[in-house]
């Protein structure tokens, strides 16, 4: 009995350490732009950095559009005071190119 309660005991610590952990501000700001450009097709959310990062993956057809729409979501933040600097660092990793998704 007292060998099965080890690895429970294990299951619930990891999992409130999990249920802690938050998005930095950075991150909650990146979400926003995120959703802001959520429409193109191709385009897909693969993460977000610590630093606000949008690393994506996505055709080459709609890379630069997407990056244009995180800008003007980023400069829309700063219009509202809820950010600093209208920062919207971008990652693409195009489909089909060396080193990209697949």
């Amino acid at each position: 009995m007292r060998l099965t309660a080890w690895p429970l005991l294990g299951v619930l610590m990891a999992a409130s350490a999990c249920a802690s952990v938050r998005n930095t501000p950075a991150q909650d700001l990146a979400w926003e732009r995120w959703r802001a450009c959520d429409h193109f097709a191709t385009v897909t959310l693969d993460r977000i950095e610590l630093d606000g990062r949008l690393v994506v993956a996505a055709q080459q057809l709609e890379a630069a559009p997407f990056t244009a729409c995180v800008a003007r979501a980023a400069s829309e933040q700063v219009e509202r005071g809820v950010a600093e600097r209208p920062d919207a660092p971008v990652f693409v990793k195009l489909y089909g190119c060396m080193g990209g998704a697949m």
